[in-house]
């Protein structure tokens, strides 16, 4: 796996997690691309948790982000459940703008509590 990117389980649920608290803007379009990288490789719209916490939210890891998820779509992929915690007022009020069906919490525990709900919605569906 990589620097930034593992897969973690809680509760059944298979999450794959940017653990991008504190880092760099370098660092978390690092590993943005490790995530994408990852989404590509596995193929089955996962479940994703992102730690923002004291990450720089700036227009370059924006559009990367962007591109990431573009990414995703062109290789056919639905959009798994998504959450992301620890962004300030600021930056969840922007984020919220361009991250529709996004989860924005307050905590890793809490995040990890929603996408496990929203994946068992998503199976009880199939």
């Amino acid at each position: 796996m990589g620097k930034y990117v593992e897969w973690v389980n809680h509760k059944g649920t298979r999450i794959l997690f940017l653990n991008a608290n504190g880092v760099t803007e370098a660092q978390y379009i690092a590993g943005q691309n490790e995530l994408k990288d990852e989404i590509l490789k596995d193929r089955s719209s996962p479940c994703v948790l992102i730690d923002a916490t004291k990450t720089p939210m700036t227009p370059a890891a924006t559009k990367n982000a962007k591109e990431v998820a573009a990414a995703n779509k062109e290789a056919g992929l639905e959009d798994g459940p998504s959450a992301i915690c620890g962004l300030s007022g600021i930056q969840r009020a922007t984020a919220q703008l361009f991250g529709r069906g996004i989860h924005f919490g307050t905590s890793i525990d809490e995040c990890k509590e929603w996408l496990a709900k929203e994946d068992a919605k998503r199976r009880a569906k199939k």
